[in-house]
């Protein structure tokens, strides 16, 4: 039972594409390089790459608001290429409701946990539904039995690393067929599908989901003592011309460079 709380390189033409979403829940590069955002309906091309990133199975005005234990709801990052071929990654940030970047390593691990990848999704039978409501231990199985992946989907993107010094910042490279995102092949790539609340969580898991503090009160029952609010999965995808790359390795140290970033991959 849930208690209620209380409370430019010359002669080298490289075209960058960016392309934003923010999802909330309770952005690329220096004057070398051509680039392309698409932020909400918003697409401004410069360039010989054009990708495009939506969600077409989730409302941010409705779907991330009031999730409990048991809920489960179509979350469906898709990026599509629209023009030329290209090395593309998905640039992913937590952040709390503010804006301001998760730190907290459990909370992280929490927030990663209830997002999955069904390898049902977009069929007439999925393996997720919103009408189920998930113990841990079914999540389980369907892994097991290859129905979903936890976290994103692995038939597409390869982990590549989190940001270095940002823990909140993680980064998915588009790896099938070779890793090239073909507009020619109408290529897409779903990062993952769902987010699910475990129904077996109690008050601790999400309580720090949310981004409260708490403590134990003298029944032995964790009490708010601070509400948080709630978290965001910032989206960004990033796609660089395969053409002049000698591979994806190349191209994914020229977004680096351009950000000016690394990345631990370890």
């Amino acid at each position: 039972m849930f208690m209620k709380k209380r409370i430019n390189r010359r002669g080298l033409l490289l075209a960058v594409l960016s392309a934003v979403l923010v999802a909330a829940i309770a952005l690329g590069g220096t004057a070398a390089y051509f680039t392309d955002k698409d932020k909400a309906v918003n697409t401004f091309t410069m360039g010989r790459v054009k990708i495009k990133l939506e969600e077409p199975g989730w409302n941010d005005a409705t779907d991330g608001r009031g999730l409990l234990p048991g809920s489960a709801r179509v979350k469906d990052p898709t990026v599509t290429a629209l023009e030329g071929r290209s090395f593309m990654r998905i640039r992913m940030e937590i952040a709390d409701g503010a804006g301001n970047p998760v730190t907290d390593p459990d909370r992280l691990a929490l927030i990663l946990s209830c997002l999955f990848y069904d390898k049902a999704y977009g069929t007439a039978s999925p393996n997720l539904s919103a009408n189920r409501k998930y113990e841990t231990a079914e999540l389980q199985a369907l892994a097991a039995a290859g129905k979903i992946t936890k976290q994103y989907n692995t038939d597409a993107f390869t982990f590549a690393g989190i940001e270095t010094g940002k823990p909140a910042v993680r980064y998915y490279n588009y790896t099938k067929d070779g890793g090239i995102f073909d507009a020619a092949k109408s290529d897409t790539a779903v990062l993952f599908s769902n987010v699910v609340i475990p129904l077996d969580w109690h008050n601790g898991e999400i309580f720090t989901l949310n981004g409260d503090t708490f403590e134990e009160n003298q029944n032995g029952s964790l009490e708010v003592v601070t509400a948080g609010t709630g978290y965001k999965i910032l989206l960004m995808a990033e796609a660089i011309q395969s053409t002049e790359m000698a591979g994806a390795d190349e191209a994914f140290g020229k977004l680096d460079a351009a950000a000016g970033i690394t990345r631990d991959t370890k």
